[in-house]
């Protein structure tokens, strides 16, 4: 549960600005304490120079307190600009990716944290305090340049950010931190065991069937809760639904095995988290559909931007590898050698058919695609076993079918030939 509610922590565009926002109302809460109740006691820390009257005060938080405002707007309408930049040029589903940023977040924190600041101190400077000389105001100059500051630095941010070279390496790296912690995870785990085909004992024959709530996709499956309750049960539970999946309200996400037939209990459900899109830190397939989604739009006819598409091909075979070197394709969790929780992983076949099934189909007669896809597969293919090498010999054999070899040039020719061979010698 713990999990559940960081991933949605982690994925809220409010959290951090909230964030920011409670910041700026204690520090206005303790900048008005001193300024009116405790104003004999602290004065002789404070430079004299720092505090200004209340009638200056008032009008220079009114100026800073619309400067704040207007700053806040363009930095949201600069969000909306860089999102339609993404939805329309990259995919739909690199939105999450901006939004979800915490430099951006944190410059949209800072900014609504120094407009409220200045407001409300606006709000408790009183006729009656007109001579008396305050704080508030100097702590907004303050806090008004650390905001120029921020504000300068997200639109370099953007700037930067905006860059499909950037965009590509982040999805990158997001996917590459995502599976070392999911590697660390099982290599730590004392009851995680790679396991096929595993048995599950005569006894447990009585067969409950998990039914989806409602529809969606499947985002996190705790598999930990799952173990406790398999354990204190004494059940065998199975996934029959692997992270990612979409699901609807008749669609079994498991089964539990029991002794004797019991009632399986409503916190079994909550175990499983649906939601309306898949989970990037959960789903490292989804991430690989951001890049195949950025590399078909810079194919289509619309962009035609073919280098975007080898960026993106280039930086799949990373994560490709990535998955090799990680990914258990037969995971349980088991108690004292007794199998508790059988789940659903999926397989590498899929894996490496789903990644460029899209791009193979699209790339029409596009040699450079064609080379490219050859070369990430070779390198796919001299890191690996034997196993993942007879699947990319077949995903060759399905890449060669979609491409005219008659219509190649004898200079494109050369070089097929010499990537083929390299492709045949894995």
């Amino acid at each position: 549960m713990v999990k559940k509610l960081y991933l949605r922590l982690k994925e809220s565009f409010w959290v951090i600005p909230v964030m920011y926002c409670l910041i700026a109302l204690f520090l206005t809460v303790g900048i008005i304490l001193v300024d009116y109740d405790y104003y004999n006691g602290i004065d002789r820390y404070i430079p004299e120079f720092f505090y200004t009257n209340a009638e200056l005060g008032k009008d220079i938080l009114g100026v800073i307190a619309g400067a704040l405002l207007t700053m806040t707007a363009i930095t949201f309408s600069t969000i909306m600009i860089v999102l339609t930049t993404y939805s329309s040029q990259f995919s739909p589903r690199t939105l999450q990716n901006f939004l979800t940023d915490r430099r951006t977040l944190t410059v949209l924190g800072v900014f609504m944290g120094g407009f409220l600041y200045s407001i409300i101190s606006l709000l408790f400077l009183r006729v009656e305090f007109e001579d008396k000389q305050i704080l508030a105001a100097t702590f907004s100059v303050m806090l008004s340049l650390i905001c120029l500051g921020f504000f300068a630095f997200f639109i370099q941010h953007v700037a930067t950010f905006i860059q499909v070279s950037n965009l590509i390496s982040s999805i990158t790296e997001e996917a590459k931190r995502n599976l070392e912690t999911y590697h660390q995870k099982v290599e730590k785990s004392e009851v995680i065991k790679e396991k096929a085909n595993p048995i599950i004992p005569s006894e447990f024959k009585i067969v409950s069937k998990v039914v989806s709530p409602r529809y969606g996709y499947l985002q996190i499956i705790d598999y930990d809760h799952l173990f406790e309750i398999a354990k204190k049960e004494d059940w065998i539970i199975q996934l029959k639904q692997e992270i990612g999946s979409f699901v609807v309200e008749s669609t079994v996400i498991a089964e539990v095995f029991q002794k004797e037939e019991s009632r399986v209990p409503d916190e079994l459900i909550n175990a499983f988290t649906l939601g309306r899109e898949r989970n990037a830190s959960e789903d490292v397939q989804y991430t690989i559909q951001k890049l195949e989604e950025i590399s078909l739009r810079a194919i289509s006819s619309g962009i035609n931007d073919p280098h975007t598409a080898i960026d993106c091909i280039q930086h799949l075979g990373k994560i490709l590898l990535l998955i090799i070197k990680y990914h258990k394709e037969h995971l349980v969790y088991e108690d004292h050698k007794q199998v508790r929780v059988i789940t659903k992983q999926r397989q590498m076949r899929d894996i490496l058919y789903q990644s460029f099934y899209q791009v193979i189909d699209h790339m029409g007669k596009d040699v450079s695609i064609l080379f490219v896809i050859m070369d990430t597969l070779i390198l796919i293919g001299e890191e690996s076993d034997e196993r993942v090498r007879l699947i990319i010999r077949d995903l060759y054999d399905y890449l060669k079918s979609h491409f005219k070899m008659s219509e190649l040039k004898a200079f494109d020719r050369y070089y097929f030939e010499q990537k083929e061979h390299r492709l045949l010698q894995l």
